[in-house]
């Protein structure tokens, strides 16, 4: 699929933000809590919340990071 560089930098910040989210919110829970009753529920809502948070900054904050790296870094094959 052809997509540009705009579509393709959002693409890739919602895919990066949610396997973050997921990833971050399952090992924060289980050092904090543990397994308990209920473990599956409580992360799924802890991965929303980062999910919520983290989406809008990925969005933002991707494009601006890789723009000022462009500028410190020559991108080579």
């Amino acid at each position: 699929m052809k997509v540009n560089k705009k579509v393709f930098g959002l693409i890739f910040s919602v895919a990066i933000s949610i396997v973050m989210s997921l990833f971050m919110s399952f090992f924060m829970l289980l050092m904090n809590v543990g397994i308990v009753p209920g473990f599956f529920f409580i992360w799924m809502k802890s991965a929303a919340v980062g999910m919520l948070i983290g989406l809008p900054v990925a969005v933002i904050a991707v494009p601006l990071i890789q723009k000022l790296l462009f500028k410190f870094f020559i991108v080579t094959e």
